[in-house]
């Protein structure tokens, strides 16, 4: 009885304290506390590690930034404002499932993808692999999506949710500029990739094009050339 007394105690005084604090300090509490959670995925196959993280993401079970971003970090690219040089780059969300949760991480900008046209596997598993010493991944995924149609309606959703959360920031904050991009505060890239199996690799791209643009602040194409187990990646960026 004494323990759980206690215990009642701190949860009821912890609660009644973090009330008093402003929401940035708040905010920094939280992202602070997820380094004690961290360690845990270690013990885990990496990518159920992954999957677990991107769910997360995409069901808010994540901290969100409330601190602004310092004005020196702002920039333009393309027409584009940037709330900050910072972004996560594809391969984390491969189909545009936790796009909110990952922006209001504090990323300036978000990409996913690699998008294919028709859905397809990747690479036998396991194909994700821990380096410990170096803190670091090596990711052999090859490309597992699930195809343009299914990450379309999501991005389709997701579009029209921050559009319309947007407005009515911006009637409410009068003239006030916001940084980001189509849909609101944040830049979204999509990351376009070919089928494995495809013969035409320009109808790929050429479809994702067409399907994605109307969604995304900036396109990628990306073209992986193998040789001697030797894979070069580059990519083109195209304005919108």
């Amino acid at each position: 009885m004494l323990l759980t007394g206690a215990t009642m105690g701190l949860l009821i005084g912890g609660g009644a304290y973090a009330s008093t604090v402003d929401e940035a300090t708040f905010c920094g509490w939280l992202f602070n506390a997820t380094k004690l959670v961290n360690p845990f995925f270690s013990f885990m196959d990496p990518e159920v590690a992954h999957r677990l993280a991107v769910s997360a993401a995409a069901r808010g079970w994540v901290p969100i930034e409330k601190r602004p971003d310092p004005s020196i970090l702002e920039l333009e690219v393309w027409g584009r404002r940037f709330s900050n040089p910072i972004g996560l780059a594809a391969g984390f969300d491969k189909n545009a499932e936790a796009v909110e949760g990952l922006l209001g991480l504090g990323f300036g900008f978000v990409e996913v993808g690699s998008v294919t046209p028709a859905p397809q596997e990747g690479n036998p598993k396991p194909r994700i692999f821990r380096l410990p010493e170096e803190g670091a991944i090596i990711n052999r995924c090859g490309f597992n999506s699930e195809g343009i149609v299914v990450v379309a309606k999501r991005l389709g959703a997701q579009h029209g949710k921050r559009k319309l959360e947007t407005s009515s920031t911006t009637s409410s904050a009068g003239d006030e500029v916001v940084n980001g991009g189509k849909a609101g505060p944040g830049i979204l890239g999509v990351n376009l990739g070919k089928n494995k199996t495809s013969e035409d690799a320009t109808a790929d791209y050429v479809q994702g094009v067409h399907t994605l643009s109307q969604y995304a602040d900036y396109l990628v194409h990306v073209q992986f050339i193998c040789s001697f187990e030797v894979s070069c990646a580059y990519s083109l960026r195209f304005r919108n």
